[in-house]
Parts: structure tokens; C-alpha cells; sequence
């Protein structure tokens, strides 16, 4: 009888654990989670990204007022004024493209810690839920260790035998809806983690223009500057420098020609596609071809400025500091700078651009440049910005399309040695036979 009594002691002291375990689980799984401090820098970052958008809206609509000032002064007769005039309206549109890109900056900054929150969050939040998945797995476990018989011996009535089965069915179903939980949690982190890294790429990529826009102030500002300088505010000075800069490029062409017509580089027609519009993308936003490849009416009659009675290219209106986008995806391959090299009178900022396609793409007169040789781009990336380097008579963009087999990167010195003005420097550029050349329009999308 007392061995009895101790039993049944036992037994109510074991249903009384179960009780006390069922509470403390049900306040474990449900008691609010520690994530306060996150919570509420989250909704301060979040504000503060919204502010950011807010500005930026204000931002677009002063480059829209900007672009359509610019607009107004490209297109007018080449005078000294007029490109003075349609210069500074190049910087001021940088200016505010400047402050834009800083803004998109700081806007993506807070993004990412807005996101390393949610995701310190996150990671709370799966260890919160482990730690009552294991408790409630480890009460589990310690009912099923026992036997039904023992189970049903442990109550003095079949009634709270009952009532605790069925508490412990409650709890088997709150642990599948944990581990559903759990689960989702885990998902969502592993989101968060490729949003953050996503966001990084873009901070990058906004870093990059941000240096090539700066670049690109500093070169219109030093046009301006030159221009006032050798000019001394005279047309008829700035008549002459069109004059001799027409002079240089004739030069120029007639040497780049010599060399070409000595490669005879053996081209396979079958390692290029066949023409056919909308094989690549255009370079630019807005298109207006200013000169288009080949034996244009132009190029015929005034072949002392090509050096040869055809375009090697198409001439796009351009603004300095437009975007320049690759026309398909590919590696850099070369680029460089002939204006740091007195005496050469060239591409000024070129990028050479290899397609998997079997095309090569040159982007010239370029007032910056975003990449770096060996770099892989995708199709309509940012790669530079427009401008007015080199040799030209007014700012734009300068596309050629090769077969890649017939195009080469080297030092003009390399091809003429002894030669004068660019081959005379160790000025890098593009050289192909003159059968690689293809008319960027027939691969372009139709107008």
C-alpha cells in the first residue's frame, strides 16, 4: 500500500513535469522576439532611403531641365561661342548627373544596412525557433521513451490520461509548424544574403560612373579653358584650330591607312555573322547618326580628312559626357589615350570591345572610361562617357564595327618605326586589314 501511494506520487509528480514543460514551450515559442534594436533601425533606414528617392525625383527633373538647355545649343553652326556655350552646358548637365549618382550612392549604402539588419534579424530569429524546436523535440522524445502501458499506469484517471495525450499531440502539430517556420526563415535569409551582394555589385557599378562623371567635368572644364586660352576669345582663331585639326586628322588617317594596307590579315567570312539589324544594341540612349560608314557623299568628296574616300565608321551626335554603352556582350581587349602623347593626333580615349559573336567594337573620342582592360561587359553597359578627345571638329561618338579576326592591338611605332606623329610616340591603338571593316548600321537595329 505505501509502495502505492509512492507510485502514485511519482506518477503525478511526472504529469505535473509534462504540464510545467507544455507551458513553458507554449511561452518559449510565443514570447516576443529580441529584435527590438533591429526592428527600429530598420524603420530609421527606411525612412531615410525613402528621402533619398524623394530627392532624387526633384534630381531627374533638374537633368531634365538641363539636358533640354543642352539640347538647345547642340546642332548650332561651329562657332567659338556656340561650343563654349554647348561645353558648359555639358558640365552643368554633369554637375547634376554628379550629384544624382552621389545620391544613388548613399541610397544603396543604406540599402545594404538596412539589409545586414534584417538579416542579423533573420538570424535571430532561426536561432530563437532551433532552440525551441530542440526543447519541444527533446519532450517529444522523452514521451515516446515510454511505453503505452507505462503511460497509461502514470494517471490516476483515464480522463487526464486523455488530456495529456491530446496535449501532446498539440505539441507534435506546433513542432511541424515550427520547422515550417524555421524553414521559411532560412529562406528568406538566404534571399537577404543575395540582396545584399546584389546591392554591393550595383554600389560599384554607381562608384564607377561617379569617377567617370567627375573625369568627365575635369575634361569639358579643360576645354573650355584651352579653348579660351588659344583662342583669346576670337572666331577667327577658333576658325583656324577647326582648320588645323582637319589637317591633323588627315594626317593621321593617311598613316593609319599606310599601315592597314600593308596587314593582309587572312579573314575567315565564316568567323562573323552576316549582317542582319538588331544583332547589336545601340551605343547610346538617343540616336542621331551625324556620318554614316563608308563612301558616304561626304567621305567622297573630301577624302584629304579620312585619308581614304570612305568613313571607317559611324559618327554619333553626342554631347560631351553621354553614356556610352557596349553594343553587345564581350572582354576588353584594349583601350588607351592618344591625346597623353604629344604629337599624336588619334582616337584621343578609345575602348576596343571582343564580342563571342566574331565582332570587335571600337568606341572613340571619349571624354572617360569605365573599364579596365580584360573586363567583361554586358550588352548596353555603361563603358565611358562621350566626348571630345582626339582629333574631331565637335563632340560625339565615334563606332567602328570589325571581323575580330582582322582587327589588332598595338603601338603605332610597332607598325611604322621611324615614323612621325602618332608612330613616333608610344601611343597604343586598333589596327585591322581594311577587309575587316563593316558597316556598324547593317548590325545595328533598324531606325
Amino acid at each position: 500500500m505505501i509502495n502505492s501511494k509512492i507510485n502514485t506520487k511519482k506518477i503525478n509528480l511526472v504529469s505535473v513535469f509534462l504540464i510545467i514543460c507544455l507551458i513553458g514551450f507554449f511561452i518559449i515559442t510565443n514570447q516576443p522576439q529580441n529584435t527590438s534594436a533591429s526592428t527600429t533601425e530598420i524603420d530609421r533606414l527606411s525612412k531615410e532611403i525613402d528621402q533619398k528617392r524623394t530627392e532624387l525625383q526633384k534630381i531627374d527633373a533638374e537633368i531634365a531641365k538641363q539636358r533640354q538647355a543642352l539640347q538647345s545649343v547642340s546642332g548650332r553652326a561651329n562657332t567659338l561661342q556656340n561650343t563654349l556655350a554647348q561645353l558648359e552646358a555639358s558640365r552643368k548637365k554633369l554637375l547634376v548627373e554628379i550629384t544624382k549618382t552621389e545620391t544613388k550612392i548613399i541610397e544603396t549604402e543604406l540599402l545594404i544596412d538596412k539589409i545586414g539588419f534584417e538579416i542579423k534579424q533573420k538570424e535571430s530569429l532561426i536561432k530563437q525557433n532551433s532552440d525551441a524546436l530542440a526543447s519541444s523535440m527533446r519532450k517529444i522524445n522523452d514521451l515516446n521513451s515510454k511505453s503505452f502501458v507505462e503511460k497509461i499506469l502514470g494517471y490516476e484517471s483515464i480522463s487526464d490520461f486523455w488530456s495529456d495525450l491530446e496535449q501532446t499531440e498539440i505539441l507534435k502539430n506546433k513542432i511541424n509548424l515550427e520547422i515550417i517556420e524555421l524553414k521559411k526563415i532560412i529562406d528568406d535569409l538566404g534571399n537577404k544574403e543575395i540582396e545584399k551582394q546584389q546591392e554591393k555589385n550595383i554600389l560599384s557599378v554607381f562608384k564607377q560612373e561617379l569617377a567617370s562623371e567627375r573625369e568627365s567635368v575635369e575634361s569639358t572644364k579643360k576645354q573650355q579653358d584651352d579653348l579660351l586660352k588659344r583662342t583669346k576669345n576670337e572666331e577667327a582663331e577658333y576658325q583656324k584650330i577647326l582648320a588645323e585639326n582637319l589637317r591633323k586628322r588627315q594626317s593621321f588617317e593617311r598613316e593609319l591607312m599606310d599601315i592597314e594596307s600593308k596587314l593582309n590579315i587572312l579573314i575567315d567570312p565564316k568567323s562573323y555573322p552576316a549582317p542582319r539589324n538588331g544583332i547589336l544594341s545601340w551605343p547610346l540612349d538617343s540616336i542621331r547618326v551625324t556620318q554614316a560608314f563608308g563612301g558616304s557623299q561626304f567621305a567622297k568628296t573630301n577624302p584629304h580628312i579620312y585619308g581614304r574616300p570612305f568613313h571607317p565608321g559611324t559618327d554619333f551626335a553626342a554631347p560631351v559626357g553621354t553614356r556610352v554603352k557596349s553594343v553587345y556582350q564581350g572582354k576588353v581587349i584594349g583601350l588607351g589615350n592618344t591625346d597623353a602623347y604629344p604629337g599624336c593626333y588619334a582616337w584621343g580615349k578609345w575602348i576596343l570591345v571582343e564580342h563571342p559573336n566574331g565582332l570587335t567594337s571600337l568606341y572613340a573620342h571619349l571624354s572617360s572610361i569605365s573599364v579596365v582592360v580584360g573586363q567583361e561587359v554586358s550588352t548596353g553597359q555603361m563603358i565611358g562617357l562621350s566626348g571630345n578627345t582626339g582629333v574631331t571638329t565637335g563632340p560625339h561618338l565615334h563606332l567602328t564595327i570589325y571581323a575580330s579576326q582582322g582587327v589588332k592591338v598595338g603601338k603605332y611605332g610597332e607598325y611604322r618605326p621611324g615614323g612621325t606623329g602618332c608612330a613616333a610616340t608610344g601611343a597604343t591603338g586598333p589596327f585591322a586589314d581594311l577587309n575587316a571593316y563593316l558597316d556598324p548600321m547593317q548590325y545595328l537595329p533598324k531606325l
